[in-house]
């Protein structure tokens, strides 16, 4: 099985719930921002949609959307997801139930199990973590200004940051080799794994010229101070091998709902459909 979506899952997760607390900016757009993340993570239970898209000079090349209901109290959760790239598309269901992920994909006759106990792969994902931690550092510095507060009459807070062009600091051109330390990690896993479960996305490797053309941010925190939405957007340009140029852009888009009022039902799993999912098989 192809380990492509448990990786995305936790860059996802990453990008747009938990690598902004290590920002030090003292404004108070920051702060809010900080303050509403940080009580994010502490309901019991929420409800969150998320869409992904990945473009290729105006093409599509790999887009998804998910719906991820959590139960951290009884430790119960749930995903459904639907993948489609440029020839196909794949829809698969998720559940976390007795310290286990179960995967179903439709078609397939067979549940995969997961272990999260072990979590062998927790260097990766901790790697991955730190160095979005420190990119956003890194970019934040200088930038208290620029990000704005609106505060709406039914008492919700919207805050933005957009940079394009020469407003995005030099140094947080580090992301393209971020990007493509990551990508090409992601790549060589996948290349020796089996593509019979998981469809992939055509990705041009850039390879000179690589810039950061934007980067924007929006997230509406209501009145309880919980985030609402968020979306980020970012647009990378660069040139690969043969010289041909390329303008990647990757949207997330996340919407929760919810707070504290979700419920998810375990679900029954055939044991005879369960095969066991070994992390180090490649």
């Amino acid at each position: 099985m192809n380990k492509k979506l448990f990786a995305a899952i936790g860059i996802s997760g990453t990008l747009m719930l938990g690598s902004v607390y290590s920002i030090s900016a003292n404004t108070s757009g920051y702060d809010l921002y900080k303050e509403a993340l940080k009580k994010t993570h502490t309901a019991d239970s929420v409800t969150m949609n998320v869409h992904f898209k990945m473009e290729d000079n105006n093409k599509s090349l790999l887009s998804s959307e998910s719906v991820f209901n959590s139960d951290s109290e009884n430790q119960v959760s749930s995903i459904s997801t639907r993948l489609s790239n440029e020839t196909e598309v794949s829809t698969m269901n998720l559940y976390k139930q007795d310290g286990n992920w179960f995967v179903m994909k439709d078609g397939f006759d067979t549940v995969y199990k997961m272990d999260t106990s072990s979590r062998p792969h927790h260097s990766k994902t901790a790697e991955l973590k730190d160095d979005f931690e420190n990119l956003i550092d890194v970019m934040t510095k200088n930038l208290q200004q620029q990000i704005t507060v609106l505060e709406k009459q039914n008492g919700n807070q919207f805050i933005e940051l957009d940079l394009t062009g020469k407003e995005v600091p030099l140094t947080a051109n580090a992301l393209s080799t971020l990007i493509i330390k990551h990508a090409v990690m992601i790549q060589d896993n996948s290349a020796t794994e089996s593509s019979d479960f998981h469809i992939k996305a055509k990705v041009p490797e850039l390879d000179h010229d690589i810039t950061i053309k934007k980067i924007k941010l929006t997230a509406q925190v209501n009145k309880e101070n919980y985030i609402e939405e968020q979306t980020v957007k970012a647009v990378v340009t660069g040139k690969d091998k043969t010289g041909t140029g390329h303008e990647l852009v990757l949207t997330i888009d996340l919407k929760v709902t919810d707070y504290n009022q979700t419920t998810v039902a375990p679900v029954e799993i055939p044991e005879d459909m369960v095969i066991e999912f070994n992390h180090g098989k490649k």
